[in-house]
């Protein structure tokens, strides 16, 4: 804050008081006040009430508030799906209900491990080894390998390879049971910038040994946790 300070008198120089000057003192008298039970001035109008909205017209306000918060969500957040088939057992059942996060490969790159849901390469409801389209059909499974790697199933071990036959080492997979480990396939090499993904349930599972490997642009999102039924709610 600016300090403001009284201006010094020059040096040499006095000030002499002014002389004393006769005031005039005005009296001020209380205004008049009004009599015992008047009231004075205009009277007062009460504050105007605020304007109602339609109930029918706030309603659809509401129902189309909500209607956007779900499309949002829907469609960039997290979306719900069904679990048709056996072929993620034990990790996942037919039935089983999971939450899908749409936006979480935004932040990192698709991990091993990770239960992702994607189109699979192909065309229509069927997924095509070596299709250079998405097909419409949705699959649920687990990525293996990442980009630039080789799979190879091996004495019902998966293994990882820098190249075929070399720097190979056996994935650890504690998701699996003994029924659910895999026929022996491959070597595969995964293409630059692609993934290969198989089911928990290798017996049953139509993944990457049949139709390929697949493209990150395909991936709809990470499944994260399960909503149903209540008894199978948990984390992924």
């Amino acid at each position: 804050m600016d300090r403001i300070e009284s201006d010094p008198t020059p040096a040499g120089e006095s000030i002499d008081p002014a002389p004393p000057q006769e005031q005039v003192v005005e009296e001020h008298l209380p205004p008049p006040q009004p009599p015992a039970g008047e009231e004075s001035g205009p009277p007062v109008p009460p504050p105007p009430s605020r304007r109602q909205i339609n109930p029918v017209l706030e309603l659809g306000l509401i129902l189309l508030a909500a209607l956007g918060l779900w499309w949002v969500a829907n469609g960039w957040i997290v979306k719900p799906y069904r679990i048709p088939s056996a072929s993620m057992e034990p990790t996942l059942r037919d039935g089983d209900r999971v939450l899908v996060a749409r936006f979480i490969y935004h932040f990192h790159d698709p991990r091993r491990g990770d239960v992702i849901v994607f189109h699979p390469p192909g065309k229509g409801d069927t997924a095509i080894l070596g299709a250079k389209t998405e097909a419409s059909v949705y699959f649920i499974k687990r990525i293996i390998g990442l980009p630039g790697e080789t799979v190879e199933g091996r004495r019902h071990h998966i293994l990882i390879c820098t190249a075929p036959n070399v720097g190979c080492h056996v994935l650890n997979e504690p998701y699996l049971t003994q029924a659910a480990v895999a026929a022996p396939f491959g070597p595969v090499t995964v293409p630059q910038g692609q993934y290969f993904m198989m089911g928990d349930n290798r017996a049953v599972s139509d993944d990457s040994r049949m139709w390929g490997t697949l493209p990150p642009s395909y991936i709809i999102g990470e499944a994260f946790a399960t909503y149903w039924p209540p008894d199978r709610l948990r984390t992924l």
